[in-house]
């Protein structure tokens, strides 16, 4: 842990009606998350954690949704990033290397009048974190999956956020402005991503094929520059599903006509 004593804090912003300081947990989760991973991955948390809350002021269907944890989950969807390598597997997604890493972490904290969160809070942590770039999955789920899904698209979509093409916006220009001007994008950019993915596909291949990770390293390598490009494209294609279901159901049909 960090030996600096200076009390954690995180700011307001008020005129948004966002609260980041409303509980302990909260502050635990933007502390380790700053102790673990580096500013650019840190702030795009934040943002992540401000938007979750604009999204559920404005959409009816998440009237109910537990604040507190899109706000933690939030705050930690990205571990799976850290710049701290023990949090990290060499087997898993990234993804699921930040939900571990999140429910481990609150699992060993108290976080509220010295209780613990239930295991329910837990594992709806989890699939929020697990779940983050999986919109097909994500947006049908529990509202605290799919809220916390939507942030994260925030990121990426800004001011330019709808739930779909004839729905309002989700962030006016003035809260996109407001919230990027307390949590600043500090390198979180197409080339700051591609860096991240392209190294997950160097680092962990095997973790990307089946997902949105893999089509960097095909776009741009393993080093973002083109490196290695038909070497991990060709093995991308070797562990599709097709090539296994054929080979297996092939095999199968043989062995059920003997």
């Amino acid at each position: 842990m960090s030996s600096d004593t200076t009390p954690h804090t995180l700011p307001d912003l008020l005129e948004l009606g966002i609260s980041l300081s409303q509980s302990k947990v909260i502050l635990q989760a933007s502390q380790y998350a700053k102790e673990h991973c580096d500013p650019m991955v840190y702030n795009h948390t934040l943002r992540t954690a401000c938007w979750g809350l604009i999204i559920a002021q404005k959409v009816p269907h998440f009237s109910n949704v537990d604040r507190e944890l899109v706000v933690v989950a939030s705050i930690l969807h990205d571990l799976g990033w850290a710049k701290t390598k023990e949090l990290l597997s060499n087997d898993k997604r990234f993804e699921v290397d930040g939900a571990n890493a999140a429910k481990d972490f609150l699992s060993k904290n108290d976080t509220r009048e010295g209780q613990k969160w239930d295991e329910a809070r837990l594992q709806r942590t989890w699939d929020a974190i697990a779940l983050h770039t999986t919109p097909s999955i994500a947006v049908h789920a529990a509202p605290e999956v799919a809220v916390t899904h939507l942030a994260v698209v925030a990121e990426f979509m800004g001011p330019a956020l709808a739930l779909g093409p004839d729905q309002p916006k989700l962030i006016t220009l003035d809260e996109y402005k407001a919230v990027t001007k307390v949590f600043p994008r500090t390198g979180f950019t197409f080339e700051g991503l591609k860096g991240l993915m392209c190294g997950l596909c160097r680092d962990k291949p095997e973790t990307t094929y089946d997902n949105f990770v893999g089509r960097f390293g095909l776009n741009y390598g393993l080093d973002g520059n083109g490196k290695d490009k038909e070497k991990f494209a060709e093995a991308l294609e070797a562990s599709q599903f097709v090539h296994l279901a054929k080979f297996g159901l092939d095999q199968l049909e043989a062995l059920d006509s003997q």
